[in-house]
């Protein structure tokens, strides 16, 4: 009969083996291994496919709603509808264009600096012949 033998089973976990003198570095090396492994399966975990496709959903989620109040504060505060063309005329000024064109429920000052944007125009000053496009709102 053998009185030693060299098998090993695939199932069991190898036996941790010291020498006499208790040397540290195989102890620590052992805790090491251990903790690596923990950390390992823990990564195994949180990388799982259904939890990788929720936290991807989560974060399209927050981007696009970001993107969205972004918009609404970045965009214009005007609710234009469509545009009408005007041909100034001599005596007409913005503010004659603006009473005859604007929303009653409207400032005047207010219509004509939005008819100054849409136009591109910087002063008031405005000429016999020029052709404006009055926003409509």
């Amino acid at each position: 009969m053998l009185k030693y033998s060299t098998y090993r089973s695939i199932y069991d976990k190898a036996p941790v083996v010291e020498s006499l003198g208790h040397n540290p570095v195989t102890r620590y090396s052992t805790k090491i291994k251990e903790i690596t492994d923990l950390l390992l399966v823990g990564l195994m975990r949180l990388f799982r496919r259904d939890l990788v496709i929720k936290l991807t959903l989560i974060i399209v989620l927050v981007l696009s709603g970001l993107t969205v109040v972004g918009n609404v504060f970045a965009g214009s505060t005007t609710l234009m509808k469509d545009e009408k063309r005007v041909v100034v005329e001599r005596g007409d000024t913005l503010w004659s264009i603006a009473l005859e064109n604007k929303p009653s429920d409207m400032k005047t000052a207010v219509y004509i600096e939005g008819i100054k944007k849409f136009n591109g125009i910087k002063g008031s000053q405005i000429n016999a012949g020029d052709i404006l496009t009055l926003p409509i709102y």
